[in-house]
């Protein structure tokens, strides 16, 4: 596992750069930044690096590098296409007690240097472990040209407010306060190009106290979508990547959690049939991190509202006072067949839908005469585990045994499967899938699938 460079203090330390090409040039461009004593060694120099060496910025020993150049170094970056060399220079540093990077090879880096973006005092690093320097290039210059150049004088003016805190005794890390308070306002005005950022750290100075207790933390509960990741709302995903605690269900897609910074917080509050966090354990998860000034996302399969609970989740923090939004999700009451190729309403077939929650098949909540004698399309959510019983209950309410059925597990996701079946066959066999899983009953499953579909042929009998 190699170590990444842009934490380490070189200022002072003995650098050797092994060759002096157009690659080891880039190499001298950055690690002069950090006050390195650079010596770079090879038999023919950049004019870059013959102009670095007449101003003293660099030594340059322009010959081919040997055994006790190395002697002395903290750092040794190899910087040639010679392969046998760069095994060789590597074993000498390594009994100089000195650490590698070999650019471009990554076998034979202790560590990988990044490309760097400076904004002033900022300095931001790139890496890709070393596997390509070409892409770090790239990422780089993305986001070089996405941060505004006065990122820098933003970091430098925090610098003095930090400062005129301690000196009164008033300071104390309290990020929100800052990232609320004095970064967002920030960088709004560089965007903007509006207003003083000297202003922005004088208001930030005067209401710095009141800020303890004042927190602006938020809650927003985002519909995740019927399985893939891709399938979040624009919104959702825009919510996730300013997260600093994101709650999240057991059936979401983990990509969607690389969405959120590598610094939030993720609690998984997953809940099965019987078991896993309880409602009241959850609601004060999501009021304790807004309270303490954090912005959780409160992410839910599905849609919030179709059987999601989000409406008890809003009322809890509205009882708390806490600020909090939704955003939608797509719902797997219409995806998971839609996915399938079942259009959950069709002219001439069905000019409606229903949905059910299969955890509620023991209930007396439902009329099933009704459901059973209805041309309405059935949905039933999270029915693999009561598939049987919502079939004999729409059976001995009158429905036929030659019902059209379909099971679709996984929906969005790339290992999801759906089969149709009959009725009568799922109130004997039940249903052949794990969670996640909605069952389809109704005409519309008996039409030919739209193409694209999913479905695969009918369970043998």
């Amino acid at each position: 596992m190699t170590a990444m460079l842009w934490s380490w203090r070189l200022g002072g330390e003995r650098v050797v750069v092994v060759g002096a090409g157009t690659i080891a040039e880039q190499k001298v461009e950055l690690l002069r930044t950090v006050g390195a004593d650079l010596v770079v060694i090879g038999p023919e120099s950049t004019p870059r690096l013959r102009d670095l060496a007449a101003d003293g910025v660099i030594t340059l020993v322009e010959r081919r590098v040997r055994r006790r150049d190395v002697r002395g170094a903290r750092l040794v970056v190899i910087a040639t296409d010679d392969r046998p060399l760069n095994v060789r220079v590597r074993g000498w540093a390594h009994r100089a007690g000195a650490v590698v990077n070999a650019v471009d090879d990554p076998d034979l880096c202790d560590v990988t240097v990044p490309a760097m973006i400076r904004r002033g005092p900022a300095l931001i690093g790139v890496s890709t472990d070393g596997a390509s320097p070409a892409a770090a290039r790239f990422v780089r210059e993305e986001l070089e040209r996405s941060l505004p150049g006065d990122v820098g004088r933003l970091v430098q003016q925090a610098a003095h407010a930090r400062r005129e805190l301690r000196e009164t005794g008033r300071y104390r890390y309290d990020y929100p306060a800052w990232r609320d308070h004095f970064f967002a306002p920030g960088l709004a005005s560089i965007r903007r190009r509006t207003g003083s950022l000297d202003e922005v750290r004088r208001r930030f100075l005067a209401g710095f106290d009141a800020l303890a207790d004042s927190h602006d933390g938020r809650v927003v509960i985002v519909g995740a979508g019927p399985g893939g990741a891709d399938l979040i709302t624009v919104r959702g995903a825009r919510a996730l990547e300013s997260a600093d605690v994101v709650v999240y269900d057991r059936l979401v897609d983990p990509e969607l959690l690389d969405l959120a910074p590598s610094s939030a917080i993720r609690i998984p509050v997953g809940k099965s049939k019987g078991s896993g966090t309880s409602q009241e354990e959850i609601h004060r998860l999501l009021v304790h991190h807004a309270c303490a000034g954090d912005r959780v996302v409160r992410l839910k399969g599905g849609d919030p509202f179709v059987f999601g609970r989000g409406a008890e989740e809003c009322e809890a923090l509205a009882e708390a006072g806490i600020d909090h939004e939704v955003v939608p999700g797509v719902t797997s009451s219409i995806a998971a067949a839609e996915l399938a190729g079942i259009p959950v309403t069709r002219r001439g077939t069905s000019a409606s839908f229903t949905v059910l929650s299969g955890h509620r098949a023991d209930d007396d909540e439902y009329d099933w005469s009704a459901l059973a004698g209805s041309a309405s399309t059935l949905v039933v959510m999270m029915a693999s585990s009561t598939a049987r019983i919502v079939a004999g209950r729409l059976l001995d309410a009158g429905g036929g045994p030659d019902a059209a059925a379909a099971f679709d597990h996984a929906a969005g996701r790339p290992d999801m499967r759906s089969v149709t079946t009959s009725l009568g066959a799922i109130a004997t066999d039940g249903c052949p899938f794990p969670a996640p899983t909605v069952m389809i009953v109704g005409d519309v499953v008996a039409a030919p699938p739209v193409p694209g579909s999913t479905r695969s042929a009918p369970i043998p009998a």
